[in-house]
């Protein structure tokens, strides 16, 4: 015998019970009722569990409150807008001293290191380079590197400058290193070795 044929056999031996054994009308009815009494009483929350669902959600509502009252009393002390001098350039005091109004203006850090620099620049920037164009008895003419502008200058210019360049060394064509001072006033020339062909 196949196991087909054996399968098939008994499904048709256990439909023929389940119509021989088949429970009443009345008979599935009371086992419906039976089961769902059984159902209720299980669903059925006693006044004990109640109350501690009541108690635990209870409880977990406190500790939501108490932790964000904590956190929004931390944020409250702690300033959106620290006070620091090292964000602004100057500081303006205004007062009212012996009956006068005074202010004062402190400058910070940040600005002096500016200033400073910036003249740091200014002071390089009298530092320059030219060529000698022409020289005759009483006169240079020199080309200033950075800008069109030839330079004359007289030999009483050169006669007061310490440590003078000697005249007759240098010839047209030779580059020369100049200083200016603050108030464009010319205080050293010294040439450039004779390998500088150009404006640096």
């Amino acid at each position: 015998m196949s196991d087909n044929q054996q399968a098939e056999q008994l499904r048709q031996a256990y439909q023929q019970a389940k119509q021989q054994h088949k429970p009443s009308a009345l008979q599935q009815r009371q086992l419906k009722h039976t089961c769902r009494a059984a159902n209720a009483a299980v669903r059925q929350v006693s006044w004990w569990q109640r109350g501690q669902w009541i108690l635990a959600c209870g409880a977990l509502l406190v500790l939501a409150t108490v932790m964000v009252t904590q956190e929004h009393s931390q944020h409250a002390t702690v300033s959106v807008y620290a006070l620091s001098y090292d964000d602004y350039e100057q500081v303006e005091t205004h007062s009212v001293e012996q009956g006068h109004y005074v202010t004062h203006i402190r400058e910070q850090k940040q600005a002096l290191d500016k200033q400073f620099s910036q003249q740091q620049k200014r002071l390089s920037e009298q530092h320059f380079y030219g060529r000698l164009v022409h020289s005759d008895q009483d006169t240079w003419f020199v080309a200033d590197c950075r800008s069109k502008t030839l330079l004359e200058i007289k030999h009483s210019v050169l006669d007061a400058m310490q440590g003078k360049p000697v005249l007759s060394e240098l010839a047209p064509g030779q580059m020369l290193a100049l200083d200016k001072n603050t108030d464009g006033h010319l205080t050293t020339i010294a040439a450039v070795p004779r390998t500088v062909y150009a404006c640096p």
